[in-house]
């Protein structure tokens, strides 16, 4: 009878909105209730036609959500034609700038503000010579690979394919994931990249996993974060010592090649935009930062040393704390979440599109969260809460010109609050290895 109570419980988990699989699921269903004690390949043949039936719906809805994605790039081209508030990112427009400037032959660091790798602008250089929403077409599509690497990512971990299929859906169809990439964002080539060398690591090809990783730095630097969990993961499973060096060589080895070829093209001007400028980087007109009005204040003299420490020694030590009680091959996913959280919540600079940093790594994570449903939505409410209140005084400061700023500085601190209790919670949720519950 245990197995049947087991079965039962697998059944409640199955996704009741994919109408066009209620037939091979009552199928499977009768088959299992109606055994006194089922056996292994009892109801094998009604579970791999309701398996199949669930892969075909996965794909359509995968296919959805890309569907949903054009449809916002789409609308977003009217919009921009016809309001103030532009629908698209401002860093789309910096992008496809410098990609104008790679493709005449000059630097893309002509174009003021452009703080990325040079990749980056060569990758939109078909916004200027094929049409201008290629690339929020491009990282549209990264997206839905995003939500593949999560499902590949999830059933390597040991969770079944319908678990799987679901965490994967709540990428595709989070909402700030779609806006995000539609307005023009890139950060979702990070997030892949990231998720990528979690896939990699986790099926053991360490060496290639040091090379996508040190990819993934260069074009944001804030992975870089993740690499003492990584080893630390490796040091404590059967890795040989010599693969671990070999795959530390390679990570060093790619950053050194992408970082020399980029800087004989461009200079020291590469170093200080795409690197040195994002250790000091202030924005002093508003972000969701807790530090942003002691930025504001101290706008028209250098940042001293002790601001300095104050501003990156608390994420540092917890980022090493984290790595050190979560950096083992299992709890991988989980401590690059949990890191991801801290750097968003204590960045000198916070924009939306960092929200991406931690939000693509919740999903691989969900099956090891004991959180109900009530539980899951009321975190998101107070998240999505504070960031809401944040963006009403943002508003009247950019486009009405009030001074809001005392009003913006309270929500980020509300905001900061808000993402440290979501990650205390997440924390006291995780329960590693329970895979039952999740099958």
């Amino acid at each position: 009878m245990e197995s049947v109570l087991k079965a039962r419980q697998r059944l409640r988990r199955y996704p009741e909105l994919l109408a066009e699989c209620s037939a091979p699921a009552a199928a499977y269903a009768t088959c299992v209730l109606t055994k006194e004690n089922v056996k292994l390949k009892d109801c094998d043949r009604e579970f791999q036609q309701f398996r199949q039936c669930m892969q075909k719906a996965a794909h359509r809805m995968g296919m959805l959500g890309l569907c949903i994605r054009l449809a916002l790039i789409i609308y977003g081209e009217i919009h921009d034609k016809l309001s103030v508030v532009q629908y698209t990112d401002i860093d789309y427009r910096v992008f496809t700038d410098a990609a104008r400037h790679m493709l005449s032959g000059s630097s893309p660091y002509d174009r003021h503000t452009y703080r990325y790798t040079p990749l980056l602008s060569a990758l939109l250089i078909p916004n200027i010579i094929l049409h201008p929403t290629w690339g929020k077409l491009l990282f549209s599509l990264v997206d839905v690979c995003v939500a593949l690497l999560i499902r590949c990512l999830v059933l390597a971990k040991g969770s079944s394919p319908n678990t799987a299929t679901w965490c994967a859906m709540v990428w595709i169809y989070n909402p700030l994931a779609i806006i995000i990439a539609t307005r023009g964002n890139a950060d979702s080539v990070s997030a892949m990249l990231v998720l990528f060398t979690l896939l990699l690591l986790n099926r053991n090809h360490i060496l290639l996993a040091g090379i996508v990783h040190g990819i993934a730095i260069h074009v944001r630097l804030y992975p870089i974060a993740f690499s003492l969990a990584m080893y630390l993961s490796l040091s404590r499973d059967s890795c040989s010592s010599f693969i671990k060096r070999d795959a530390s060589f390679r990570l060093c080895l790619t950053l050194i090649l992408l970082t020399g070829m980029c800087y004989a093209a461009y200079g020291y001007t590469f170093l200080y935009e795409s690197l040195f400028y994002h250790l000091s980087r202030r924005d002093i007109r508003h972000n969701f930062s807790i530090y942003f009005y002691l930025q504001y204040l101290g706008s028209e003299s250098p940042i001293g040393i002790i601001q300095r420490l104050f501003t990156f020694v608390p994420q540092i030590i917890l980022i090493v704390a984290l790595s050190w009680a979560y950096g083992c091959e299992q709890d991988l996913p989980f401590c690059l979440l949990s890191q991801a959280v801290v750097m968003v919540a204590y960045n000198p600079v916070l924009t939306s599109q960092y929200f991406v940093w931690f939000l693509s790594l919740v999903p691989p994570c969900l099956p090891w969260l004991t959180l109900s449903s009530r539980q899951a939505a009321a975190i998101a409410s107070l998240w999505l809460a504070a960031q809401l209140a944040w963006l009403l005084p943002a508003y009247w400061l950019e486009f009405r010109g009030q001074d809001t700023f005392i009003y913006i500085w309270l929500q980020g601190i509300a905001l900061f609050c808000a993402n440290l209790a979501v990650l205390a919670r997440l924390i006291r949720a995780y329960q590693p290895g329970d895979i039952s519950k999740v099958e």
